[in-house]
This record gives structure tokens, sequence and C-alpha cells, in this order.
């Protein structure tokens, strides 16, 4: 007999399955879910794991099969492709002609090319099924209790998932290291903020709150620093860009949870932070003086190799470089890019960042004359902090081959679409059935 947790799961599951195949929106949610929960990690899903379900395979597959089938709930707003998207095209020609032109493939290199395109791939799926405001609101919900989940995960760790004090593999396969965590829960809580100035009723803003709450305390129990950085940035950039309707509001929450933050930690948290200002503990820290190290040894790389190494190979080929760091990463997003993807793929990633920045800009300029123009403030507001905080977060873990990363840039093209389509900046001849195709807002209360 599965125990309850399996049993709910293994439903509720499946019955985002069913729902994709008519409204393929919902296989999105279910794969993104699937992805933050990750079933095979936990206890209660190992019988499900044992009968050979593949969670995120089958939410993809019923998704692309519902885009098809459901093709009346899929959003048809121009342009086919964004410049955004051609970006990612770009990126993954250049990851698949670096196959030939950089080393020899081995079994990481496999890996990494096959969880390349499909990560890109969804990530297509992303932007043309959220393209929608009822369906952009969704993932964003989905999101938000993903967080709680990774959140609540945290909460109820076990020593046995702490290592040297800080918290390890909880939440889903990107998630397996403490930077890896507090760098996915730091990028959602603009998003958290954002969904909760929307939420129209208090169990919606309690749910945000839980989730916030959740979320503020998993980033504490990792004691990361490259996401205290990150936060910082990324607090200095909501203030600085706060919409007027709400600023004063936005204030509030963002001081309440400052406070809920500091309450949370303890003298070994702000020892670790500590040493971000002080000059001697970062030339002795191992963590740190690795770091600089492995970025040393990966501009030497990138000298040699100028087109790239091609995926999946940097921690093969450093050892050539430094045997010392045999299997160790780049800890930069950027670098590693570089590094794996050549100049090509770097200049190509950063202008990816640089447009979905642009695109919020866009939306946040195009706002009033969108059908919710508050919310449409609002989802600029918080995807823009979200942005900055994982692009900064990023320079001192690795976050490329991330999943969670791809969303948070993916989702700026969602809402420039839907803004242009409503804006009547380009045509749009998509409308969900049963519905008008100017969808009532959720409003900041």
């Amino acid at each position: 007999m599965w125990p309850i947790k399996t049993i709910l799961y293994f439903i509720l599951f499946w019955f985002g399955c069913v729902l994709a195949l008519s409204s393929p929106i919902w296989g999105v949610i279910n794969y993104m879910m699937a992805y933050q929960t990750n079933p095979t990690n936990t206890w209660w899903g190992l019988p499900l794991t044992a009968i050979g379900m593949r969670f995120s395979l089958l939410a993809a597959i019923f998704t692309l099969v519902g885009m098809f089938a459901g093709r009346r709930n899929v959003p048809n707003a121009p342009p086919t492709f964004t410049l955004w998207e051609w970006g990612v095209f770009a990126m993954l020609g250049a990851a698949f002609l670096n196959m030939f032109t950089g080393y020899t493939w081995d079994h990481r290199s496999v890996m990494a090319m096959d969880k390349l395109w499909k990560m890109f791939l969804f990530v297509l799926v992303i932007t043309r099924l959220g393209s929608d405001r009822r369906n952009l609101r969704l993932i964003l919900w989905a999101l938000v209790m993903g967080s709680l989940y990774v959140g609540y995960d945290a909460y109820t760790a076990g020593s046995s998932d702490f290592l040297s004090g800080r918290l390890n593999r909880i939440g889903g396969p990107d998630f397996s290291t403490s930077s890896g965590t507090a760098a996915h829960l730091s990028a959602m809580l603009p998003i958290i903020g954002a969904v909760f100035l929307l939420s129209p009723g208090w169990i919606l803003k309690g749910l945000a709150v839980l989730s916030g709450g959740l979320t503020l305390n998993g980033i504490v129990l990792c004691r990361t620093r490259s996401a205290f950085i990150g936060l910082a940035v990324g607090a200095a950039a909501a203030v600085l860009v706060a919409p007027r309707a709400r600023r004063l509001r936005i204030y509030v929450l963002m001081i309440a949870g400052g406070a809920l933050a500091y309450g949370l930690t303890d003298p070994h948290y702000w020892s670790r932070m500590g040493t971000l200002t002080v000059p001697d503990p970062l030339n002795t820290d191992l963590a740190a003086v690795s770091r600089k190290e492995i970025w040393s040894v990966s501009m030497q790389i990138l000298q040699d190799h100028p087109f790239g190494i091609g995926a999946g190979n940097f921690a093969r080929v450093v050892t050539q470089y430094d045997p010392r760091y045999a299997k160790r990463s780049t800890h930069n997003t950027l670098l590693v890019c570089f590094v794996e993807l050549g100049f090509q793929g770097g200049v190509i990633f950063i202008g990816l960042i640089m447009l979905s920045i642009g695109y919020l800009y866009e939306s946040a300029r195009l706002a009033r004359r969108s059908a919710a123009p508050m919310e449409t403030s609002f989802m600029a507001y918080g995807l823009l902090v979200s942005c900055v905080t994982y692009s900064v977060t990023g320079l001192g873990t690795e976050r490329f081959y991330c999943e969670s990363f791809w969303w948070v840039l993916a989702l700026p093209v969602c809402l420039v679409r839907l803004v242009r389509a409503e804006a009547g900046v380009g045509t749009v001849s998509y409308q969900l059935q049963g519905e008008p195709a100017r969808i009532p807002a959720l409003q900041p209360t």
C-alpha cells in the first residue's frame, strides 16, 4: 500500500497530464512543479520511481501533445519568434557546433548537450504558452508554490542534509548544493513579492507570505555569500525602480521582509557573510581562494580555446591546467558559458540577458495601454528584480545549466509579447475558448 502522500501526488500529477491535453499550460505547471519538488529524491516518491515513472518527461510529452491537440488554447501572439527566441536557437547552434570544434565527446559532454537542448525546448514552450495573461499568472503561482515546497523542505531538513553547517540536497535536481538552492530561492523572492501585491484576497496573500517566509528561511540555512550579494544588489534595484503607484507599500514590504530575514539569522551566518568585507578571511577561506584560482584557470582555458571547449567539458579540461580542481565547476555562470561555448556563445548569452531586461522595460512603458496596467507594471517590476538577483548571484555559482535560471530569463518574453498584443503593437489572433481577449486583472490591494 502506497503512503497517502504518494497516492495524492500520483493523482495530481496524472490529473495535470490529462488536463494538459486540452489546456497545455497545465502541462507547463505540472512540469515546473515536478522540477521543484523532485519526487525521485523523496521517500514518498520512491514507489512511483520504482514503477518507472519519469515525471519531467511525461509532463513534457503531454504538454507537447496538448499544444497540437488543444491548439485553440495556445496563444498566437506575434511575432512567431522574438529576437530572444532566435537567440536561444543561436545559442543551441553554437553548442552543437562546439561538439565538433571543441574537445572530444565523453559521457559528461553528451549529458550536458542532452540537458541543454531539452531545457531550451521547454523554455521555448514557456515563451509560447506563457504569452497570455491568465497563463502567465498560473506560471508565477507555480513558482510561488514551488518555492513554498522547497522552503518547507528546508525547514524540515534533518542533520544529514547539512554539510559544514550549510543546507544541501533539497528540492529539485538543480538544488543539490547550498549555492544552487540559495540562488534559486533568492530569485524567487521578488516574484513572490509581486504575486503578494497582486493577489486579490487574504487567503492568496497568506499563501504568498508563507512561501516568502519559508523561502527566506531556506536562504539563511544555505549561508551562501553569492546569494547574499545577489539579494543586496536585487534589493537596491527594487528600491530604485519601484513603481510609483505602490512605492510606499513596496518599501514597507521590503522592510518587513528584511526584519524577518534578520530574525532568522544567527552568529554563524553573519560570521560567514562578514568575510566579504574583511580581506584576510577572503585570502585564507578555502572556498573563496579556490574560486579565485578556478576563475584564473578558466581565463587561461578561454585564451587557449577562444571558440570553446564544448558543453560539459570544463571538469575534464581543467585537470590539464590544475589537477587540484578535477571534477570542479567554474562557480561562475557567465564564465562557464564563455569557456565551454566560446566567445560566440558568451556574447549571445549576454545579449539574451540584456534582451530580457529590455523587454521588461518595454512592458512597463506600455503598461498603461495594456488590458491590466497595474498588473503589468508589477509583473515587470518583480521579474526585473528577479533577473537582476539571479544574474548577480550567478557570478558566484554556476547556473548556466539550471532550468529555473532560464525560466526567469524567458518570462519577460511572455510578458512583452502579451503586452504588445494588448497595446496594439502588432496583431493578435488568440482568444481563450469561452473568454474575451481582455481578461480581468488581479488588482494590487
